[in-house]
């Protein structure tokens, strides 16, 4: 009779264990999803902050921004600069 008591113990146990390890797998690759979302986003804003302090792109936006050239010329010119 005192068996199958711990038994039913034991089962317990390993219904928290493999709780927890779900747990920890799931936490674990959250933080994985965060990390590379973090390091892709600095990469972009790296490539953009770059661009933005070109002089050629800043001159660029200021003629589109003050109605010297159109849009459809705006951006092949920032995609020639980008090249």
């Amino acid at each position: 009779m005192m068996m199958s008591g711990m038994g039913m113990m034991g089962s317990g146990f390993m219904s928290l264990y493999w709780i927890l390890s779900a747990l920890v797998v799931i936490v674990g690759a959250l933080l994985i999803a965060w990390a590379v979302v973090r390091v892709v986003s600095r990469t972009s804003h790296k490539h953009d902050d770059r661009l933005s302090q070109d002089p050629a792109v800043r001159v660029l936006k200021e003629r589109y921004a003050r109605g010297e050239i159109e849009r459809e010329e705006y951006l092949q010119r920032l995609r020639d600069l980008q090249d």
